[in-house]
Formats: C-alpha cells, structure tokens, sequence
C-alpha cells in the first residue's frame, strides 16, 4: 500500500543515505482501515541522522518528535527493535489535531525502524516531523 508524501527537505540522491528529517510529512490514507508506513515510504531509513553529504557514522535516532497537522484524529504506532529482524510494535497512540507526541525507541538499545500513521476518521490526515534528536 503506498500513500502520497512529501518533505519540503528531504532530497534523494543515490550516494547518501536518506534519513528523517525536520520538516518532513506524512499524509494517511482517507480510508481508515489502512496504515501508512513513514519511515520506509516517504522519510526514508528513520534508524539514523545523516546528513546530506555524510556517509559513516551517522548517530542513532533517539527521538522523534510529531504533529498533528491536519483535520482528523489519527493513531500513531512506533515499531522498533533490537536488530534488522527484530520488529516490536509499540501500543498505538491516538493523536488529535494539534497535539504532539515523542516516539523514543526501546531503552535497551533498540533501533527505531518505522512510524505507522491511521486516520481514525474517514479522510487524509497529516503528521509533520517537528524535531528529530
């Protein structure tokens, strides 16, 4: 299942790695049965920070911080693990329009994989990266 995105920064090139930026957004799917995947869909590899040009030793991701930016309810899942493989599903979380919420991954060293948005209405949701640490 895809889904249209968009990130105001985000630029693809083939000798950098992608990563989550600021700025970027998710849109969900109008259709509340199904999820949208950010991480591996629009914001690119979420496990580290690369910046443009960098291509070694970028820093884990430690936080995720997100915005409600649209008109509907939606529901975020963190889903996070300790290895490539290893995929455990946070609870999901209800987000209404405006609020914010901070997704860290698991404190035993865990890498933060991906982030799935749901519209909890009918219609298209979006969710903006506010700040990534």
């Amino acid at each position: 299942m895809s889904a249209p995105h968009s990130s105001a920064s985000h630029r693809r090139r083939h000798d950098v790695p992608s990563a989550i930026e600021t700025g970027s957004v998710c849109r969900s799917l109008a259709e509340t049965r199904y999820e949208v995947s950010c991480g591996t869909t629009a914001f690119g590899d979420i496990r580290y920070q690369c910046a443009a040009g960098h291509r070694t030793g970028c820093p884990l991701t430690a936080a995720v911080t997100l915005r409600n930016v649209g008109r509907i309810p939606m529901t975020v899942t963190m889903v996070s693990g300790v290895r490539e493989g290893d995929r455990r599903f946070a609870p999901s979380a209800a987000l209404a329009p405006g609020r914010t919420l901070i997704l860290r991954p698991r404190p035993d060293g865990g890498y933060l994989f991906d982030i799935l948005v749901r519209s909890v209405k009918p219609g298209r949701g979006a969710m903006k990266v506010l700040a990534v640490r």
